[in-house]
């Protein structure tokens, strides 16, 4: 840990430009922005991305999978008028129909729940990573730290677009709930190709906690954030290393330090990323005057940028924290 801080530290301690530009009245706020220099500034170098790719396989591969996921979801084909018909009128025609239909659907639910699972299996690895494991001799330090937190920003994007699509999209909740009420006739078929569409009543009750949630990516990150830092017994040091990315990435943004367009990008959502994880890990939350991250000077500088498509990086902010309305 102590090579990453000092990889982050800035040199000129409070003189640095943006702590001069924080509000006059919030001394949390100029704390913050001096804390870390810039550290991030070039986090859209593809060597970051090619660390990531040879040195955590896994997490690289979850991206990848998140990313056709969400391709997938985003042309998810409701199974309304079906369902309706065999509700209407259940005969055994209609609803056979309506089982080949939502049939597809659910098998493409299943996957997502079983990556959410797989997505929270892996980031205790990376925090660990980031919070421990820095080797003091390690020459390819700064790119393992910036490659790292690019990792984590990465699996929060996709759990912020996931959960964007699952809330646009009513019939997955819908398709899912009739799916349960049926399962067991569904279980019974004597046609192969609508039992072949049968899960287990315990995968089908963990669905649906999972599914109905209004961020049910989102949560399975910050929930095993949360216990990987409640089990470790290292709850100051993961907060202490997230208000450490959130201050570099603030500091890129608001001294416009980014070496391009994308890396800006990443460091918002890095920034997002550490405040959302701060504010479920931390008792107090990340929006409390105990926080070492300034959530209104955060606000502030994302309020007109975008995140997740064209929503608004304050809107995505606001939507996945307790402390932050």
């Amino acid at each position: 840990m102590g090579l990453f801080f000092s990889l982050l530290r800035g040199g000129n301690g409070g003189n640095s430009a943006s702590a001069t530009r924080m509000p006059k009245d919030t001394e949390s706020s100029a704390r913050f922005s001096r804390q870390f220099n810039e550290f991030i500034f070039n986090l859209g170098d593809t060597r970051n991305a090619q660390f990531i790719e040879e040195n955590f396989p896994d997490g690289n591969r979850l991206l990848k999978v998140g990313q056709i996921l969400l391709q997938r979801i985003s042309g998810y084909q409701e199974s309304t008028e079906e369902i309706r018909a065999a509700i209407t009128d259940p005969t055994p025609e209609n609803e056979e129909t309506a089982w080949r239909k939502v049939g597809p659907s659910v098998e493409l639910l299943v996957e997502c729940y079983q990556h959410a699972q797989t997505v929270e299996q892996v980031i205790p690895d990376v925090l660990d990573e980031l919070c421990n494991h820095v080797d003091h001799e390690d020459s390819a330090a700064t790119d393992r730290s910036r490659g790292l937190a690019r990792l984590l920003a990465d699996l929060m994007q996709n759990a912020f677009a996931f959960d964007a699509l699952k809330a646009s999209i009513p019939a997955i909740q819908n398709d899912f709930s009739y799916y349960r009420r049926t399962l067991s006739r569904i279980s019974a078929s004597q046609n192969d190709d609508i039992a072949k569409y049968a899960i287990s009543q315990d995968i089908s009750n963990k669905m649906s906690l999972f599914y109905a949630y209004h961020n049910p990516m989102v949560k399975v990150v910050v929930d095993s954030a949360s216990q990987y830092a409640r089990e470790s017994h290292n709850e100051q040091l993961v907060l202490d290393c997230l208000s450490a990315l959130a201050s570099g990435s603030y500091n890129t943004v608001k001294q416009s330090k980014a070496d391009s367009a994308k890396s800006e990008r990443l460091c918002v959502l890095v920034l997002v990323t550490c405040c959302v994880l701060y504010d479920w890990i931390s008792a107090s939350g990340v929006g409390s005057p105990q926080s070492t991250i300034n959530a209104k000077a955060v606000l502030d500088l994302i309020s007109q940028r975008s995140l997740v498509d064209s929503t608004p990086a304050d809107k995505v902010l606001r939507a996945n924290c307790k402390t932050i309305r």
